[in-house]
C-alpha cells in the first residue's frame, strides 16, 4: 500500500505503517501548507491510505482519487472530511477522539488560575517599566490586583465530553464545586452536578466552554446569557468561537459585569490587532494553542495507527465514523 501522511505522527508510528507499505510523510505543521482541491487530487493519485489532520477532503477530491481506500483523520470531529461522499465511495474514515483532551484541559486550568490571580497583568507591569525605572508601585499591585483562590469556587462546564471530563477531574482536588450543562451526556462524572444552562450561568464563578459547534450551540452565549452570569465571573473558551457573541462579551467586560476572560479561539484567526477583546487588560488571548503539544501528536499517532492495523488485519476499528462501509471493505 501507498500511504500519504500529512498529520503529525511520531517516528515509531511511521515505522509501524512501513511494515504495511511505502509511507510518504509530509507533515503540514512543518510545511505550513494545507492541501485541498486540485493540489490534493494530484497528491492522492497513487495513494491507498491518507492520514490527515487539516486537509480539505471534499467530494470532488474523493471522486478523483481512484486508489484511495482509507482515510485516517487525526481529529475528534472530522469537519475537514466529506463523510457522506467517503461513505458513498466505501471509504472508512477513522478518527482520534480525545487526542488533545488532556492538553486542552491543562491549559484551561492554567487560564483559570491566571485569571484568578491576575498573572498576566502583573507580569506585564514588571516588563513594561521604562529602562532605568526599577521601582514598582507595590501598593497599587497589592490593592488593585489582589487575586482569589479557586478553592471552593463554583466552576460551570458547558460541555462534558472528553475535554470537559478531563477538566472536571483536575478540579476535584482543588475543592471546587462543579456544575455542568450537557443535554447529551450519558455518564455523569464523579463530583459533577448536571444542571440547566441558566442555573450554571447564575451560580458559577468560572464558566468554561468545552462544547462542539452545532446548530444548538452556535451563538449559545450572547448578551442575555452574559447578563445572567455573576458579577465579576470569568469566562474561558478553548472550544470554538462560534459558541459566543464576541461583541457582547467585549461589552460585558468593558462594563465591568464580568471580571475577565481567557480565549484561545476567535471568529477570525488570528484576530486583528485592533480586535476589541485584545484591547482589554483583563482578557487572556492565545492563538489557538489548546491542543498544540508534542504529546497530542504522540496520542493521535497511537490511536490512528492502532486502528489502521486493526482494519488491515480484518478486525473492527474502534473509531470509525461510517462503520456501515466496513462489511464490504477490503484492502
Amino acid at each position: 500500500m501507498n500511504f500519504l501522511v500529512t498529520a503529525g505522527l511520531v517516528p515509531e508510528s511511521i515505522a509501524a505503517l512501513e511494515k504495511w507499505g511505502k509511507v510518504r510523510y509530509e507533515y503540514f505543521g512543518e510545511k505550513m501548507h494545507i492541501l485541498g482541491g486540485r493540489k490534493l487530487i494530484a497528491a492522492l493519485q497513487e495513494v491507498d491510505v491518507f492520514i490527515t489532520e487539516a486537509d480539505q477532503v471534499r467530494k470532488p477530491v474523493l471522486q478523483a482519487a481512484p486508489r484511495l481506500k482509507v482515510i485516517g483523520c487525526c481529529r475528534g470531529n472530522p469537519v475537514n472530511i466529506d463523510i457522506p461522499a467517503a461513505t458513498e465511495r466505501g471509504i472508512p474514515v477513522l478518527i482520534t477522539p480525545g487526542r488533545n483532551a488532556v492538553s486542552v484541559a491543562e491549559l484551561t486550568i492554567a487560564f483559570m488560575i491566571s485569571l484568578a490571580r491576575n498573572v498576566f497583568q502583573t507580569a506585564a507591569m514588571l516588563r513594561e517599566r521604562q529602562p532605568g525605572a526599577f521601582s514598582l508601585n507595590l501598593g497599587k499591585v497589592f490593592l488593585e490586583y489582589k487575586g482569589m483562590e479557586i478553592h471552593s469556587k463554583t466552576v460551570g462546564l458547558i460541555g462534558l465530553g472528553a475535554v470537559g471530563r478531563e477538566v472536571a477531574r483536575r478540579l476535584v482536588p482543588f475543592g471546587c464545586r462543579l456544575l455542568a450543562y450537557d443535554p447529551y451526556v450519558k455518564e455523569v462524572e464523579p463530583g459533577v452536578e448536571m444542571v440547566p444552562l441558566e442555573q450554571l450561568l447564575r451560580e458559577s464563578d468560572f464558566v468554561s466552554i468545552h462544547a462542539a459547534v452545532t446548530e444548538e450551540t452556535r451563538g449559545l452565549l450572547r448578551a442575555e446569557q452574559f447578563a445572567m452570569m455573576k458579577q465579576g465571573a470569568f469566562l474561558i473558551n478553548l472550544a470554538r468561537a462560534a459558541i459566543i457573541d464576541e461583541e457582547a462579551l467585549a461589552e460585558a467586560l468593558q462594563k465591568g459585569h464580568l471580571g475577565g476572560a481567557a480565549l484561545d479561539v476567535f471568529s477570525q484567526e488570528p484576530p486583528p490587532p485592533d480586535h476589541p477583546l485584545l484591547q482589554l487588560d483583563n482578557v487572556i488571548a492565545t492563538p489557538h494553542i489548546g491542543g498544540n503539544t508534542h504529546d497530542v501528536i504522540r496520542h493521535q499517532s497511537r490511536i490512528i495507527v492502532e486502528d489502521l492495523i486493526r482494519l488491515f488485519e480484518s478486525r473492527s476499528p474502534k473509531y470509525c465514523v461510517n462503520p456501515q462501509v466496513l462489511d464490504s471493505f477490503s484492502i
